[in-house]
This record gives C-alpha cells, structure tokens and sequence, in this order.
C-alpha cells in the first residue's frame, strides 16, 4: 500500500527533474544567444578577423561556461529518479541532451582565440548538430511528459 502512495510523488518529482532542466536549457541558451548572434554575422559577413583575439577570448570562455551547464544537466538527467513507465524515453532523453552538449562543445571548440579565427566548418556543422538534437530532446520530453 505504501508503493502506490509513492508513485505520484516520484512522477512529479521525476516531471520537475525534467521541466527544471528544460527551463535552465531554454535560459541559457537565451543567455549565450546575443554571443552566437556576433559570431554568425562575423563569418556570414566574412569580418571573423575584425573581433579580435579578446573578444573572442570572451565569448569562447562565455561559451564553455554555458557549455559546461549543458553537461551538468546530463548529469542530472542521468541520476533522475526515473518511473520505470518512462524509462525507455529517459534513456533517449539523455542521448540527445548529451548529443547537444558534445554539439555545444564543438562549437565552443571551434573558436580560437589565440588565432583571434573559427573554423567555420566545425561551427556550421556544430550548429546543424545542436538543433538537430535539441528538436530531438524537444520531443521526447514532450512525450515522457505526456505519460506521467
């Protein structure tokens, strides 16, 4: 009898775990957003070279902070308290949340700032990459979230 009282309470907090990160995700990325906004104009307009070596020394650091947050909430969703209905959408929740942070981590990989240049190749396809799997990490939270 006291395993079903449990339940709801694991559901929910399971639910926040998720909404949580969800959330830290959606803020972060709002927070890292006006850096990429520089960065994408620099290597549309062809002027990387015109940021100079601190400014992108700044946004680099900017970045693998904000990368770092992505990898922290793996980790979060990796030790979830995971209702055994939704295990299997956990388990691909946490592979494309990863797949984004390793995404986020070769764009942040891309700068160089000691040569004040990105390597635009790995940044477009870093790019290509994150949304790719936050499209994915979108849609199974909205489907975990519809079974609990």
């Amino acid at each position: 009898m006291g395993a079903f009282f449990l339940k709801p309470q694991d559901l929910r907090r399971y639910a926040k775990v998720v909404s949580d990160i969800i959330d830290a995700t959606q803020t972060n990325g709002e927070d890292l957003n006006a850096d990429y906004e520089i960065l994408r104009k620099t290597i549309d307009d062809g002027t990387v070279a015109d940021l100079g070596t601190d400014q992108l020394a700044r946004i680099k650091a900017h970045f693998q902070a904000g990368t770092d947050k992505y990898k922290d909430n793996v980790t979060k969703l990796e030790q979830a308290p995971v209702p055994v209905k939704v295990l299997g959408k956990h388990k691909l929740l946490v592979r494309a949340y990863a797949d984004y942070a390793a995404a986020c981590q070769a764009m942040t990989d891309s700068l160089d700032a000691e040569a004040g240049s990105i390597n635009t190749d790995q940044f477009n396809q870093a790019e290509k990459d994150q949304e790719a799997h936050i499209a994915k990490v979108s849609d199974v939270t909205t489907r975990i979230m519809g079974l609990l």
